[in-house]
């Protein structure tokens, strides 16, 4: 008890009144500034990438997730010190393939209000994962007429491919490039894998397991006549 009358004794001092007094009008008159002259806070519109949480791991989100507009309220040094932790989300923990709705969250943090979100929900396109396997195409680049082909030999000789079922259908083969030059005798290289559709073009949206593999390459000179 007489501590808490000690400090009474001591904040009610004039000299210490005072710059309490003072210190306090400071800081309001600070959040009167800040809020642009209202304590309640300012108004901003944020524009913020969407994601998505909790995707089955047997699902996968065919289109790109778009943009959505956020107006948030607070203290403006408040919403300047968030700025770079917002996130607008979605959960698709229920999804199955095909279309679907769903709602967009953006969690607030504290001393922020979430006025409008725009849109409220966005429509998705989930498909099934699914697993297919591809025998390896070696394809010889730089081949000069003084060398030969012998054998060419991948190991493993066949890959799985894991992609949204759409994109797996595109898939024409799977090829291993190596570049032979000026190289005489046997020789093996570890070569990374690519996908590609019938016109030659790579896919770069799905998964090769394993991701390369060593190719033998078996070469002899060519003879003069």
């Amino acid at each position: 008890m007489r501590r808490l009358q000690s400090l009474w004794n001591y904040l009610t001092e004039p000299r210490i009144y005072w710059r309490l007094f003072s210190l306090a009008l400071a800081v309001i008159f600070w959040l009167l500034a800040a809020g642009e002259g209202d304590l309640g806070g300012t108004e901003r519109v944020f524009s913020l990438p969407l994601s998505a949480r909790n995707l089955p791991a047997d699902q996968a989100v065919v289109d790109p997730l778009p943009v959505v507009r956020v107006r948030l309220r607070g203290l403006s040094p408040i919403l300047a010190l968030v700025e770079n932790d917002l996130q607008a989300v979605i959960d698709l923990s229920g999804a199955e393939e095909g279309q679907g709705s769903y709602t967009v969250e953006v969690p607030a943090p504290v001393g922020v209000e979430v006025v409008s979100i725009t849109p409220e929900r966005v429509s998705v396109r989930t498909e099934q994962v699914l697993a297919a396997q591809f025998p390896v195409r070696v394809a010889l680049l730089d081949v000069y007429p003084r060398a030969l082909v012998h054998n060419v030999t991948p190991n493993p000789a066949q890959v799985v491919v894991t992609a949204p079922r759409s994109l797996l259908g595109q898939v024409d083969q799977v090829a291993a490039y190596i570049s032979v030059g000026d190289r005489e005798g046997g020789f093996t290289a570890v070569v990374p894998l690519t996908a590609i559709d019938k016109a030659g073009r790579p896919l770069s949206s799905v998964q090769i397991d394993p991701q390369q593999v060593t190719v033998a390459v078996e070469l002899f000179a060519q003879t003069e006549p």
